[in-house]
């Protein structure tokens, strides 16, 4: 089997596979493989907003410590092999075609998910590199989520919780606060965003002490914002200062959750120095996560695609120093179009609609329509001819190009044009 077998067999699974009301189909992949899980140590990251970003703080962290460290994330950004990563080195390909041959002899007929296998062969890796450590995100949800069927993590993590995903979740922030706080497992610490309501923090606290776990949640009385700019983010927590590479207050929210986490994890005997937290926050950045393309013009890539996604573009927008604004927008059916076009439109005058990034686009034709209710002018394109246009628009008019609405489309903008 190549690389291109691989593909091609774990795309013959569908993405979601067959309906789930409990984690025995994957309980069943894993002890066919062997229960690889059983034999790492983990820290599980779950959220609406933010779990890509702690991912990444903490887990730089820890290789700057010198740890072997395993990264779980998903969708990917650039390929496929970018989800799983040691020391933030993508799997080789040579390594999922030779695991994907191990899962495809082992699994049986069950309706597995493309998650579901990717998440194997996954386990299968990090066994086989002996990882210190693995920082794993979450699919969508907790309690059924495949990752939930590790053992008591290191830690728990739950980032910033808000309205996504509604028909698998719910459609409160609370119906969905219970199924993230599925992850919470015995005697295992929980840290929880700062940022997250009230009732959630409540249905977080009382999930942990059924648990007997610790729940800690960042002091948000300690912070004072220094600085905040598209050029990064400076803040003091705890009479330290940090500088974060990545701008937006939601950044901020994130990093303490890193912090809070790390300092955890050091009880538990990793070696964490402190300046390698500090480097860490100072250094990392994640992909399409209001990605700064420096340039004529300015390129802003940010894949945010629910409310409090959106909400954190325009707050950092806000904030940046710049004043005009050209936007390349693309959605997917079944994601909150009206409120992100009517928070874009307070940032754009002018707007490129894109389709073609994937098959279950909205029609650019649509989003159209709902920027011109709210004052827009707007042109059709498919993706490329639409970034093409876009970015003469941008430099005619001296504004920055913001790339925003679907972590598919800043995916493909990216790969195709600003690799």
């Amino acid at each position: 089997m190549n690389f291109e077998n691989a593909m091609e067999y774990i795309n013959s699974f569908s993405h979601t596979g067959a309906k789930i009301t409990d984690l025995s189909r994957i309980k069943k992949l894993l002890n066919l493989l062997g229960n690889p899980q059983d034999k790492l140590k983990f820290v599980h990251i779950a959220g609406t907003n933010g779990k890509g970003s702690v991912l990444e703080y903490c887990s730089n962290a820890f290789i700057k410590a010198g740890y072997k460290t395993g990264q779980f994330t998903s969708p990917y950004i650039l390929t496929y092999c970018d989800r799983i990563r040691i020391n933030s080195i993508n799997i080789p390909e040579n390594k999922v075609a030779e695991i994907c041959e191990i899962v495809k002899q082992s699994v049986d007929d069950s309706p597995y998910s493309q998650f579901e296998i990717t998440f194997a062969i996954a386990l299968l890796y990090f066994r086989s590199e002996t990882c210190d450590i693995i920082f794993l995100e979450a699919g969508i949800g907790g309690i059924l989520d495949a990752t939930n069927i590790i053992k008591p993590p290191l830690a728990s993590v739950i980032t910033s919780i808000s309205l996504d995903h509604v028909q698998l979740l719910g459609d409160t922030v609370e119906k969905i606060a219970m199924q993230k706080a599925g992850i919470i497992k015995e005697n295992s610490p929980v840290i929880a965003s700062y940022d997250n309501k009230e009732s959630v923090i409540k249905i977080l606290s009382d999930t942990a002490e059924k648990t007997h776990s610790n729940l800690i949640v960042p002091d948000k009385n300690q912070i004072q914002i220094i600085n905040m700019n598209l050029s990064g983010t400076e803040f003091e927590y705890k009479g330290s200062n940090y500088r974060l590479k990545m701008c937006g207050k939601h950044q901020i929210t994130n990093a303490l959750t890193s912090i809070e986490t790390l300092n955890i994890l050091k009880k538990y005997g990793f070696d964490i120095p402190q300046n390698c937290i500090y480097d860490a926050l100072a250094e990392t950045s994640v992909g399409s996560r209001i990605e700064i393309f420096d340039g004529n013009p300015i390129i802003i890539i940010d894949g945010g695609h629910n409310m409090a996604g959106v909400d954190s573009l325009i707050e950092t927008l806000r904030f940046s120093g710049k004043n005009n604004f050209v936007g390349l927008v693309g959605m997917v059916n079944g994601k909150a179009h009206e409120y992100a076009v009517r928070r874009f439109s307070e940032i754009f005058r002018h707007v490129f609609c894109a389709e073609g990034f994937i098959e279950n686009n909205t029609p650019a034709k649509h989003l159209a329509e709902l920027f011109q209710q709210n004052g827009c002018t707007t042109e059709c394109y498919e993706y490329k001819t639409a970034y093409k246009k876009a970015v003469e628009y941008a430099k005619k008019h001296s504004e920055v190009l913001v790339v925003c609405g679907s972590l598919y489309l800043s995916s493909d903008i990216k790969s195709d044009f600003l690799s």
